[in-house]
């Protein structure tokens, strides 16, 4: 297959994955383009693909990127039926310099000023208290190390007994969450990301519902 000398609309840039904001693409929240139910927060220690990477690697810092569609990695605004951008004139800077011809210009802001929830919520919203404490108390851990601890048989037993623990403290704060403001799904992976339990299922991690929430558990091979 010869390799391509320009941009082609094949899409598959689009269908890779949202791409991650910089400071640069603040405007674009704050004048309402990009919504908070438009945005997932990807923290430190999850399992990322970075611009034009062939497998996923831990996240060094927190960032905000563009949800997928209907619990697909392609981006929220590509229309696939036209091969296009419903947000082209206002797309985040990645976007814009996004050329799988010619990726120097992305790979040189890639993991560069990135934004994050806390530049986007305000200081008098009543959330922010609650995320901040979410923060503290439910670290992301390194799923590159959880991966590897949950495939050695030895550590398997405490390694889910811990992620057990951290996954209900998780869901606790999100329930915290809903007494405060009733929030739609897709605003809940903005202000807290996803939940534990979901990032943990791809590493072959099952979760059941228990008399004391949530239990997690392997499949015997």
């Amino acid at each position: 297959m010869s390799k391509k000398r320009a941009c082609d609309r094949c899409g598959s840039c689009c269908m890779q994955g949202g791409p991650a904001l910089h400071t640069q693409d603040l405007d674009l929240v704050r004048s309402g383009m990009l919504r908070r139910e438009h945005l997932v927060t990807v923290r430190k220690g999850e399992l990322a693909y970075q611009p034009l990477a062939e497998s996923a690697t831990p996240v060094a810092d927190e960032f905000l990127k563009l949800q997928g569609r209907s619990g697909s990695w392609t981006c929220l605004f590509y229309d696939e039926v036209a091969k296009a951008c419903t947000i082209y004139q206002s797309r985040p800077v990645a976007c814009g310099l996004l050329d799988c011809t010619a990726p120097e210009a992305l790979l040189a802001i890639t993991g560069r000023e990135l934004l994050t929830r806390f530049d986007c919520i305000a200081d008098d919203d009543p959330l922010l208290p609650l995320v901040r404490s979410h923060e503290e108390a439910c670290l992301c851990p390194d799923m590159a190390e959880v991966e590897i601890r949950v495939q050695a048989a030895a550590e398997r037993s405490s390694l889910l007994e811990e992620l057990t623990r951290q996954v209900n403290v998780d869901l606790g704060f999100r329930n915290q969450a809903s007494g405060v403001r009733s929030l739609s799904v897709a605003e809940e992976v903005f202000y807290f990301g996803r939940p534990l339990f979901q990032l943990l299922l791809p590493l072959g991690v099952q979760v059941r519902e228990s008399s004391t929430g949530l239990e997690l558990f392997m499949h015997q091979g």
